[in-house]
């Protein structure tokens, strides 16, 4: 197995290592697109022959459009796989909807990790349903950090309240970290002793950052950029507030089920539908008016400490049950016997 980057080798790599893994980089300056991607095109016939590569899972993209446009001239078959929905329309970026529209028609083979994402690509974006592919995210979850017991407990006593809500995500527009910061103030105005800590970085900082400065909630709103133990604020907050509306299958929302911890997200969104069911194993809202609902729903669980261990307990049964990696190697194992039986023939 090889797994190569278009950025610099990194930790990423060091961890692919450690587990057997050949890891390479290959990181050039962004410059005219049809001279960025034709040097990534070279390089990666070049690099597929030499290593004498069968199959390609080109993930994102710009991976993907490099592997497509290779596709007549490498024995490997390829698969693009896709980890958004209607992200580039969100975002109304006409270059992202272009390189999507280009990638997925071009694509013989290709795999997402929603229902929704199939259903979208389907419906909106006219490509073949022959060649799309559902394969849930895996994960390992024994590789998973356990949460250090001290620094949680610091965590929780350095943010002192009575319900402490995390965010965790790319401060981005897509993933609406306003919203949460919205639902602190609400909650805090009438009366409630919420914090909320928001973790990540991205081109909406500085705009955050004032937002809560205009709104005087610098003692209860605590922007902390990149943090590389979210498994400990995990642990540590009391509630993951997930405004986002632009995941396919949310990173986040497994993790914070793998620490039993209680989530708070929005409906229609990814997969969402596929395993979280309101007021069972978490809280669904409707993605419009989301400050509104979302601020209602805390409301109800305020307080409540057994309710949120009990939503948080249920989460973590529904994670483990559909995304562990046993349950999704099957997917991957039909793939490799297809391609032997291709091979023979």
């Amino acid at each position: 197995m090889f797994v190569l980057t278009q950025t610099e080798k990194g930790s990423y790599h060091e961890n692919c290592e450690r587990l057997g893994v050949l890891s390479f980089g290959y990181a050039i300056k962004k410059q005219n697109p049809l001279i960025y991607f034709g040097k990534h095109a070279f390089y990666f016939k070049r690099f597929c022959k030499q290593h004498n590569i069968n199959i390609v899972y080109a993930h994102l993209e710009n991976a993907g459009l490099v592997a497509v446009l290779c596709q007549p001239f490498i024995s490997a078959m390829v698969f693009t796989c896709r980890h958004t929905v209607n992200e580039a329309e969100l975002m109304g970026s006409r270059k992202f909807i272009l390189l999507n529209k280009i990638v997925y028609s071009l694509s013989r083979n290709t795999i997402v990790v929603s229902e929704r994402s199939k259903q979208y690509m389907v419906e909106k974006e006219g490509v073949s349903e022959k060649k799309i592919r559902v394969i849930r995210l895996a994960y390992n979850f024994e590789l998973y950090p356990k949460p250090d017991p001290g620094e949680v407990a610091t965590i929780r006593e350095k943010y002192s309240t009575k319900l402490l809500m995390l965010t965790a995500c790319r401060m981005m527009e897509g993933k609406r970290p306003q919203v949460s910061i919205e639902v602190c103030k609400k909650l805090h105005d009438e009366g409630l002793d919420v914090k909320l800590l928001l973790l990540g970085d991205g081109p909406l900082l500085e705009e955050l950052k004032e937002q809560v400065r205009n709104l005087k909630l610098e003692s209860r709103v605590f922007l902390l950029g990149y943090r590389s133990n979210i498994m400990d604020f995990l642990s540590a907050a009391d509630i993951l507030v997930h405004p986002s509306l632009q995941d396919s299958s949310s990173v986040i929302i497994k993790e914070a089920g793998l620490n039993a911890k209680a989530v708070i997200a929005c409906k229609e969104i990814g997969d969402v539908q596929e395993y979280l069911v309101h007021d069972n194993n978490a809280l669904l809202v409707s993605s419009y008016d989301s400050a509104a609902e979302f601020c209602t729903q805390l409301k109800s669980v305020y307080g409540h400490t057994d309710k949120l261990k009990t939503l948080g307990q249920a989460l973590k049964n529904a994670v483990l049950e559909r995304f562990d990696i046993s349950s999704q190697l099957p997917e991957y194992n039909r793939i490799h016997l297809e391609l032997e039986s291709y091979g023979k023939n």
